[in-house]
């Protein structure tokens, strides 16, 4: 990284302090510019924009091309970019494609799932490595994720399997839920995972909605935000980042959005009473990520975007959408943390946008942390990778894309590491003792004492 950042540092602090006073002057919808540490606004002030669009995306190296490794076992076959059927493997190391990624893509964050942990050492290392090259290459650690809700969304095997969320709630007892985000925490702790995209905030008022049901603490809202709320402060207090899903709510959909693009049809001030609540609750105790999703709700807006890879025009998915993200979440509930899409290879996206027009929409709607902007799974598609960047580049460069949105969101992120403790955190190469004591975490007989609890 650069450190030859003053005037642009000053150049900064002008835009930032001109942006939080014309804020405070227009509509209440428009929200109040977060104040940043200055180091962090040094940090970014330095960067270059592909610095800066590395730290703005959340990669998934989940599978690899099975005949780039062929001494590992096939575990799936994927369309890979939709077109061809191609068999993988878990990737369960650095290879030269992701060093590359991390040494001259400057890619920021990462997260793992089940393929990425199937040996415990070898997960250990996988993310140690992972951190090694950022902190040597870009000078900031990474965001490392995993969706470790519970239930039927548990990647780690290695350990106790906790109820769904559903079950949680039934108990009435919040102490059970801050215990189970305490448990949680622990677990990715024990790999060097630092953010899990948990608790579900989403209301269970659909009886049709396949993807979110017992993922839902209730089809109450006071009691989803009640239960969402003791998980996140759970795992805040054993320093593990939260992340609220699925905003503004995929509670009442019967289409999942990993497959299509779902409707919702209820009113404003429906929402407002039921699907809004979970979220605005854990808003004002600070929830530092909320993740979109990837749903059209045309009372909360109903323009429309021309989807590029169909042509036609459609409802905006909140995922995209300007008055969602901004006007809505960061207006009128104040909500100052850092906003994540959902995954943006999801078909709800991908069947509709091409890849960096949906990142650049994206951004420009207020989104700060890009999940899945892509699918890498082999060298080849490096090419594909400088397209995007070249393509984000020039978005910034010809205005379609203001370097102000850029800044903004990857100063989200910067302060988010910093206010966690990641940022300037120093990784050492793991040991035997760490490789057992990471065991040892995962195995501990609370855990199943825990889980025995909810058995019938």
């Amino acid at each position: 990284m650069r450190v030859n950042f003053t005037a642009r540092f000053f150049t900064a602090v002008f835009l930032i302090s001109f942006i939080f006073i014309s804020c405070k002057t227009s509509s209440q919808n428009i929200p109040v510019q977060k104040k940043f540490d200055d180091d962090v606004v040094k940090i970014v002030s330095s960067m270059s924009v592909r610095e800066k669009i590395g730290q703005i995306f959340l990669m998934n190296f989940r599978f690899w091309k099975h005949s780039e490794i062929p001494n590992q076992e096939i575990v799936n076959e994927v369309y890979h970019t939709g077109t061809e059927k191609i068999p993988v493997t878990g990737v369960r190391r650095i290879n030269p494609t992701i060093e590359k990624m991390i040494k001259t893509y400057h890619v920021g964050n990462v997260i793992i799932f089940t393929e990425n942990l199937k040996d415990t050492d070898e997960t250990v290392k996988f993310i140690y490595d992972l951190q090694n090259l950022a902190v040597k290459n870009n000078g900031i650690p990474m965001l490392i994720g995993v969706d470790q809700e519970g239930g039927r969304v548990t990647r780690i095997k290695q350990s106790v399997k906790f109820p769904p969320a559903r079950q949680i709630g039934l108990t009435g007892d919040t102490e059970i839920a801050f215990t189970e985000g305490q448990y949680l925490a622990e677990q990715i702790n024990a790999f060097g995972i630092n953010l899990d995209f948990a608790p579900d905030c989403d209301v269970d008022s659909n009886p049709k909605n396949r993807v979110i049901g017992d993922r839902s603490y209730s089809t109450n809202p006071q009691t989803a935000g009640d239960f969402s709320l003791a998980v996140y402060k759970g795992l805040k207090s054993k320093n593990v980042i939260a992340c609220a899903k699925h905003f503004p709510g995929h509670g009442d959909t019967a289409i999942d959005s990993h497959v299509g693009l779902p409707r919702i049809k209820k009113s404003k001030s429906r929402w407002l009473k039921c699907e809004a609540v979970p979220f605005k609750m854990n808003i004002s105790e600070e929830i530092p990520m909320i993740m979109t999703a990837h749903i059209q709700y045309p009372a909360l807006d109903n323009s429309k975007i021309k989807a590029d890879r169909t042509q036609k025009a459609i409802t905006r998915p909140a995922t995209l959408s300007k008055k969602i993200l901004t006007e809505i979440l960061r207006g009128e509930l104040g909500f100052e943390g850092v906003i994540c899409t959902d995954a943006m290879d999801m078909h709800a996206i991908s069947k509709n946008f091409t890849e960096s027009r949906a990142v650049i929409e994206a951004l420009n709607a207020g989104a700060d942390l890009i999940c899945h902007p892509l699918e890498v799974i082999s060298f080849e598609d490096i090419s594909r990778v400088e397209k995007m960047y070249s393509d984000i580049e020039k978005a910034v460069s010809d205005g379609t894309l203001p370097v102000e949105r850029l800044d903004d969101a990857v100063m989200r992120i910067v302060q988010l590491k910093k206010d966690y403790r990641i940022l300037y955190r120093k990784y050492s190469e793991p040991s035997k003792k760490d490789f057992d004591n990471t065991k040892k975490i995962l195995t501990q007989k609370k855990y199943q004492d825990f889980a025995d609890r909810f058995k019938q």
